[in-house]
């Protein structure tokens, strides 16, 4: 079974306006990109010197962009201070038509940076402007009515837990009622550090090494990503699993008595540039699909494609539905 290109222009044209609600940690990614031609006088490292800057939305922001680039709605639940950073990421919000009303300003803690430094077209560092932390009392409690806001008319939920604060057992357990009520599904990528906040989701997108710090089982062959994929489904009450699984694709486990064998996914990466992001842009593709109403099989089929394309990029990327339905159209002719 495969997604021909009829099929993905379908489910295409039905992800077009579908509202999908992204909680979770926002973050601006910068970029610095130069060239490396000596190594300083002062200590064995190389001198970049920098030629250009590029800043775009991360973490759950990245989501957020992702799901509006491949023609959903995205509606973003999370904090930003009001500080450089985070003036600059309402700029880039309000450039690509991403709507802001779900954002809470915290004055507590600063927005999150993650600046690379790239030479000679490889990342040679990675420097992380951040504050951790459970957001105040006031903060969470703002958070809590954005959520609720954003479920209405919601096709879909994602968390996109980067563990900095924002996802907590207060603000899911408020999630968690909330989806159950309006009959939302919700998506976690998940943080091993927060196992329990997921209990009762929709379906987790671990990769094969977070599936093994969620179960504390090896996950590496096809028979170990299976064991280890169903342990987590029973032990959270979680009733699908999508692994990826970098150069090997990925695995689809859920409870369906006709899916009870894993669903194994070939890669569609042609030449891995950049895995910055790519998990982002699996989420986002695949729960934008369901929103939908596809089924999970197509839609994994779809992330699948989508991250293939992603990972030809440099730097934190998203997807666009011409590029999808030209890998589609490719793969057909081949």
């Amino acid at each position: 079974m495969k997604l021909g290109p009829e099929q993905a222009a379908q489910l295409l044209a039905r992800i077009h306006g579908r509202n999908v609600t992204v909680v979770g940690d926002l973050m601006l990614d910068e970029y610095l990109f130069g060239e490396v031609n000596r190594i300083s006088p002062e200590a064995p490292v190389p001198v970049v010197r920098v030629l250009r800057e590029h800043a775009v939305l991360g973490g759950a922001a990245n989501v957020a962009a992702n799901l509006k680039a491949i023609g959903a709605e995205p509606c973003l639940v999370g904090t930003l201070q009001d500080d450089r950073a985070g003036q600059r990421m309402l700029e880039l919000l309000a450039q690509q038509g991403i709507g802001t009303e779900g954002i809470v300003l915290d004055p507590s803690r600063p927005t999150i940076i993650k600046t690379r430094v790239i030479g000679q077209q490889q990342q040679m560092l990675r420097i992380d402007r951040e504050e951790p932390g459970t957001p105040k009392e006031a903060t969470v409690e703002a958070l809590k009515h954005s959520l609720a806001r954003s479920l209405d008319g919601a096709g879909a939920l994602i968390v996109s837990d980067y563990a900095k604060g924002t996802i907590d057992a207060n603000l899911m357990a408020t999630l968690r009622e909330g989806c159950l009520a309006a009959g939302v599904p919700w998506i976690v990528d998940p943080k091993p550090a927060h196992r329990t906040f997921y209990r009762g989701a929709t379906l987790m997108t671990p990769n094969t090494k977070e599936l093994t710090e969620l179960t504390g089982l090896p996950a590496k062959t096809d028979d170990e990503v299976a064991a280890a994929g169903r342990r987590l489904a029973e032990e959270l009450d979680v009733a699908g699993i999508l692994v990826t699984r970098s150069e090997k694709g990925m695995a689809l486990l859920t409870s369906d008595a006709l899916h009870r064998e894993p669903w194994w996914i070939a890669t569609d990466a042609r030449e891995v540039f950049d895995v910055s992001g790519a998990g982002d842009t699996v989420i986002a593709v695949f729960s934008a699909a369901v929103a939908a109403g596809a089924d999970w099989q197509d839609a994994a089929m779809l992330a699948n494609a989508a991250a293939g394309i992603v990972v030809g990029k440099m730097g934190t990327a998203t997807v666009t539905p011409q590029e999808l339905l030209a890998r589609f159209q490719a793969q057909e002719a081949r």
